[in-house]
């Protein structure tokens, strides 16, 4: 979910927007650039990117100005990392944005809805489950790849309802939005734990997240 078609004043654009881009250009900078020398993973990010688009564009509307849909951010943090994730989704934001006549004042919110908070918050359940939890394959794949996916959604979706009600005090929300947001966001966790697992089976490479010597080495 994000804020595309009713645009912020410029007063909150301009505000909203210095956030965004001081972590767009912290993930910049500390973005490795071997990761997207691994072989095929460049090509996956790219591809990633444009799926995106696609799957934001599969939408139900609810107002005018708010769609439920898949979010795929959660895999993304998953596959590419909290640096090259928030590159990327943001690029994706610039691209709909772009190709589907949405608000460019609303660009610097849409980063910190769909990008920043979910790959912080995606960074942060990983590195707190290998602190305190056991180093195991299934504690990453059911742990991060199911309920980790599960919370970073719900909260791209519960952060974007909550600066959309302030951001537009006047519009008025279904009362059933959020259950249905939170119902398809769990649909979501099913669909991510499934390829993350596929991923970590077939494609590892595809998974900068996941570590070899970390889960499986010794086991």
């Amino acid at each position: 979910m994000g804020i595309f078609y009713s645009a912020v004043s410029p007063f909150w654009a301009l505000m909203l927007a210095g956030p965004a881009v001081l972590a767009l250009l912290h993930a910049l900078h500390t973005l490795r650039k071997t990761q997207l020398e691994i072989p095929t993973v460049f090509s996956a990010w790219c591809a990633s990117i444009i799926v995106l688009v696609l799957v934001w564009r599969m939408r139900v509307p609810v107002l005018p100005d708010l769609h439920l849909h898949l979010s795929g951010v959660a895999l993304f943090c998953l596959m590419f990392g909290r640096s090259l994730a928030i590159t990327g989704i943001s690029i994706a934001i610039a691209l709909y944005t772009f190709e589907y006549d949405g608000s460019w004042l609303n660009l610097g919110v849409n980063i910190l809805l769909m990008a920043v908070i979910p790959c912080w918050l995606s960074d942060l359940l990983l590195k707190k489950t290998q602190q305190y939890l056991p180093h195991h394959m299934f504690i990453y794949l059911f742990g991060n790849g199911f309920f980790g996916a599960l919370l970073v959604n719900a909260s791209a979706g519960i952060s974007t309802v909550i600066l959309r009600s302030l951001l537009f005090p006047d519009a008025n929300l279904p009362a059933d939005a959020v259950a249905y947001m939170l119902l398809l966001a769990w649909g979501e966790a099913f669909l991510v734990g499934f390829l993350v697992t596929i991923f970590a089976v077939y494609r590892p490479v595809w998974l900068q997240t996941f570590d070899d010597n970390l889960y499986l080495r010794g086991k």
